[in-house]
C-alpha cells in the first residue's frame, strides 16, 4: 500500500504544480474569482496521505480523500482525489463506492485504475464495458512503451487472442527485465503474461555460492491476475527460439481457459502491474 501511495503522490505533486501555475495566471486576470479552497488545503490532503496519522489502510486513504472532496468540491484536484478514493475503495473490497468515485474521476489511463474499474464493472454486470476497459489499459500501456522508445514490440495472433511480445533495450542495476510476453483474450478474460527478469539481490546471493564469475540468474515467471508462478530459474543462456516457444506455448494454453471472475463477484486483478509494468529507461535491460 505504501508503494501505491508514493505513486499516487508523485502524480499528484505534478498536478498540484501545474494547477498552482494556472491559478496564478487566473488570479492576475480576475482577482474576484477566488476558490473556496486554496493550495494549502491541497497540500494538507497530500500530507495526510504521505504522513498518515494512523495505519495507511485502504479505508484511511479513502476517508482522507473523500474528506478533501467534500471540503473542496471545486478544486481541480478533486478528479484525482476521486481516482485515489476509487482505488482505495476497490482494494477495500467496496465495489459500490469504487464505482461511484470512478464515475467522477474523469479520464484515466494508468494500468491500476483501468483494471480496478474493469473489476468493478464486472461485479456490477457491465461485462462488455469492462473488457473494453481491459483493452484500453493494454493499448495505453503499449503507447507509453512506444513513446518512451525502450522496447521493440511485436503482435501475433494466437487461437483465441493476441500475443504481444516486447524486448527491452535499457539498463538498470537493481531490477532487470529483458523480455515480456502478454496475451489478451479476444473475448472475455483477464490477460496473462510471461516475463524474463533478473534481480540484483538474488544475483549477489547466487554469486556468493557459485563464485563471482557466475552468470546472472534469469527468472521466468508466469503472471495471471490472481496468481504468479516461477516457471524456471537458471544462469545458462537460452536461445530466443526456445524462450519464444516456451512463452507461446504457455500463453496459448492460458487462452483455452482464461481467468474470468464469477458473475456478480468482485475480484481485483492483483498482478496487473506485473503484467503491464511501468517500465522506464531505468528498469529494463537486455540480459542475454
Amino acid at each position: 500500500m505504501k508503494k501505491r501511495l508514493l505513486r499516487y503522490l508523485s502524480a499528484l505533486t505534478v498536478s498540484i504544480i501545474c494547477t498552482y501555475s494556472g491559478l496564478q495566471r487566473v488570479a492576475f486576470a480576475d482577482t474576484a474569482q477566488v476558490p473556496a479552497c486554496g493550495m494549502n488545503d491541497v497540500f494538507a490532503w497530500q500530507d495526510r496521505l504521505e504522513n498518515p496519522t494512523e495505519e495507511a489502510t485502504p479505508a484511511y486513504v479513502q476517508r482522507v480523500s473523500e474528506a478533501f472532496i467534500t471540503d473542496c468540491p471545486n478544486r481541480p484536484e478533486v478528479a484525482e482525489a476521486h481516482r485515489i478514493a476509487a482505488l482505495a475503495a476497490g482494494w477495500g473490497n467496496d465495489a459500490e463506492a469504487s464505482a461511484v468515485h470512478f464515475e467522477q474521476a474523469g479520464y484515466v489511463t494508468d494500468v491500476e485504475s483501468l483494471f480496478m474499474n474493469a473489476a468493478v464493472l464486472l461485479a456490477t454486470g457491465e461485462n462488455e464495458r469492462a473488457w473494453r476497459m481491459r483493452d484500453q489499459a493494454i493499448e495505453f500501456w503499449l503507447a507509453r512503451m512506444t513513446r518512451r522508445g525502450i522496447a521493440d514490440v511485436e503482435v501475433d495472433e494466437l487461437k483465441g487472442g493476441d500475443l504481444i511480445s516486447l524486448r527491452f533495450r535499457e539498463t538498470d542495476a537493481d531490477l532487470r527485465q529483458s523480455r515480456l510476453w502478454i496475451v489478451k483474450p479476444d473475448g472475455a478474460g483477464w490477460p496473462a503474461a510471461l516475463s524474463i527478469s533478473s534481480d540484483r539481490q538474488l544475483n549477489a546471493f547466487h554469486k556468493m555460492r557459485a563464485g563471482q564469475d557466475a552468470s546472472d540468474l534469469q527468472l521466468i515467471r508466469l503472471y495471471r491476475c490472481t496468481s504468479r508462478k516461477l516457471l524456471g530459474r537458471g544462469s545458462k543462456p537460452v536461445s530466443d527460439e526456445e524462450i519464444s516457444a516456451t512463452a507461446t506455448a504457455a500463453l496459448q494454453a492460458y487462452l483455452f481457459a482464461p481467468d474470468i471472475p464469477k458473475s456478480g463477484e468482485f475480484e481485483t486483478c492483483l498482478f496487473a502491474q506485473r503484467m503491464l509494468p511501468d517500465m522506464t529507461s531505468g528498469n529494463a535491460i537486455a540480459i542475454q
